[in-house]
C-alpha cells in the first residue's frame, strides 16, 4: 500500500484533474484512497478543492525510491485515472511520463498493464 506521503498524494490529485475537471468517480476515487491512507479530513478537503501542481521530478523520485513503491504509485494512478470510465490523452501522457522518468519503458497502455501486471 501507498504512504501517506503529501507528494504521492499531490500527484495523484494532478492526475484527477489533469483533464481540466475532477469527475465524480474521482473524487469518490481519492476519497476512499485518501481514507484508506489515513489522511485527515481537512487535508483531503484541501487536496480536492483545487487542481494540485505537479510535484517536481525530485520531489517524486524520493517519494518512490525503489521499484516495489513505484509500481504501487503507478497502480493508484492508473486505477484512479479509469474510476471514471475513461483515460484522457492528458492522464495518459502524465502515467507515461512518470513511467519515463522512473526509467521504465512504458510506449503502449498494454506494456504498462503487463508491467503492473
Amino acid at each position: 500500500m501507498l504512504s501517506p506521503n503529501p507528494v504521492l498524494l499531490r500527484s495523484l490529485t494532478h492526475l484527477a484533474w489533469a483533464d481540466g475537471k475532477l469527475a465524480e468517480e474521482e473524487i469518490n476515487h481519492l476519497r476512499a484512497l485518501y481514507r484508506d491512507l489515513g489522511v485527515e479530513h481537512y487535508l483531503q478537503e484541501e487536496l480536492l478543492a483545487q487542481e494540485c501542481p505537479q510535484p517536481k521530478e525530485q520531489d517524486l523520485l524520493v517519494a518512490c525510491p525503489d521499484p516495489g513503491t513505484r509500481r504501487e504509485f503507478l497502480k493508484a494512478a492508473v486505477d484512479l485515472a479509469w474510476s471514471d470510465g475513461e483515460l484522457s490523452d492528458q492522464e495518459w501522457t502524465l502515467i507515461k511520463s512518470w513511467c519515463w522518468m522512473f526509467s521504465i519503458k512504458i510506449r503502449t497502455w498494454q506494456e504498462l498493464q503487463r508491467w503492473l501486471g
